[in-house]
């Protein structure tokens, strides 16, 4: 049985249509190919869409559109004759978007970027700018042109600047100084990573213009840089901030947060130190558990192991309060398992949360330090605290 078969827009169901089409595609993806090879010789693709639009036009109105199309397009990627930018001035301004495009090369933005920023040019015709000089510079913009950038800076991401190489303090300095206005933290952060990155210093007057800015760069500062930063930063701190901070930043950090905050207690005390509580010591946390305060598993997480060591079963179960159940979850995670190491089990059976690893009962912890011990000797143990084996009774006997 024949089933009668639907019209398509280009025509009947049969092949010649197909094959027409497929002509057509094949056709103009050559088309596209060589019309760098056309504008050589003074003609583009145009006059050969052309005249091919008129010699179908009685057979196929619908390729007639299409070959219409084509031409519209690569007219607009052909710049006009006379429109060829060689210098970036205000005629620029009244360009459509395509003879942008077109007419504007990569190379004559990077070398007259001064004048790129002395005219009002559209959000679109910067992106436009933009993608050219990009295409320009796969690999980075090169520091001749960064130090020229000035309010261009606001067209650059994080991962534009992750590409650079910046070596000079005053072109940090200068787009620090163009990035006041606008949200550009996270560009400022990229701007000062890549500067640290390659051994650059930063002076205090750079470290003065970076407390305008939300501080998102702090982790990228060495300790002995972040002394010198204003101690008014650690207001605008957010603990999503610090995450990449190592221990000895940490210290510093919170350092000049117990400072700048010192004339607040309780739980407004707690709420502001609690990002920075990754420097804090032995006894700045027991000074918390005298405060009726009750820190979450997740800070707890980020204490400094030396610092927890020390502490008694008693004192963390002050430090965490009603948030102690949630030990057990992170029982088996650092720093949690080196303390309940630390620990001795008849202590942590009195939590009644389960947990387990503590010293056993009837067993002692010594300090041995085995340098001293072998007096110069074959070091077959390193130093530090160690479990031993002899039950505390007949230690007690063999020391008397």
């Amino acid at each position: 049985m024949a089933l009668p078969c639907a019209r398509s827009p280009l025509g009947s169901c049969g092949t010649p249509t197909r094959d027409s089409l497929l002509l057509l595609l094949l056709s103009l993806r050559w088309m596209l190919h060589s019309r760098a090879q056309a504008a050589d010789t003074g003609q583009g693709a145009a006059p050969w869409l052309q005249r091919t639009s008129q010699d179908l036009s009685w057979q196929r109105p619908e390729l007639t559109v299409i070959f219409r199309r084509a031409l519209q397009d690569t007219q607009k990627n052909t710049c006009p004759p006379g429109k060829e930018a060689h210098v970036v001035d205000e005629s620029l301004i009244f360009y459509e978007e395509w003879e942008l495009e077109a007419c504007v090369d990569g190379a004559l933005l990077a070398k007259q970027m001064d004048r790129v920023n002395a005219f009002p040019f559209t959000y679109q015709q910067l992106d436009i700018f933009k993608r050219k000089l990009d295409k320009f510079y796969p690999q980075g913009y090169p520091e001749s042109l960064i130090r020229h950038l000035s309010y261009f800076f606001h067209e650059v991401t994080p991962e534009d600047i992750h590409k650079w190489n910046v070596t000079s303090l005053e072109t940090v300095k200068s787009l620090l100084e163009v990035s006041k206005r606008g949200k550009m933290d996270a560009q400022v952060d990229a701007l000062i990573a890549r500067y640290l990155v390659v051994g650059g210093q930063l002076d205090n007057a750079t470290l003065d213009m970076l407390a305008s800015f939300r501080p998102t760069y702090l982790c990228s500062l060495s300790p002995e840089q972040l002394r010198s930063v204003q101690q008014e930063v650690v207001w605008a701190v957010r603990p999503q901030d610090l995450d990449a901070c190592r221990p000895p930043q940490m210290d510093v950090l919170y350092s000049k947060a117990r400072t700048a905050f010192q004339n607040m207690s309780g739980s407004e005390y707690f709420a502001r130190i609690k990002p920075f509580l990754g420097g804090a010591s032995t006894e700045d946390l027991r000074a918390l558990t005298r405060q009726n305060i009750s820190m979450d598993v997740a800070a707890f997480k980020k204490l400094q192991k030396e610092a927890l060591l020390p502490m008694t079963v008693a004192e963390v179960q002050k430090l965490l309060g009603p948030n102690l159940a949630d030990l057990k979850v992170e029982m088996e995670n650092s720093p949690f398992r080196d303390w309940i190491l630390r620990q001795r089990q008849d202590d942590l059976d009195s939590l009644g949360l389960g947990l387990h690893g503590g010293i056993p009962n009837g067993y002692l912890v010594l300090d041995l330090n085995v340098r001293e011990a072998l007096s110069g000797g074959s070091h077959l143990l390193g130093p530090g605290r160690t479990l031993t084996v002899i039950p505390a009774l007949l230690l007690a006997l063999i020391l008397n």
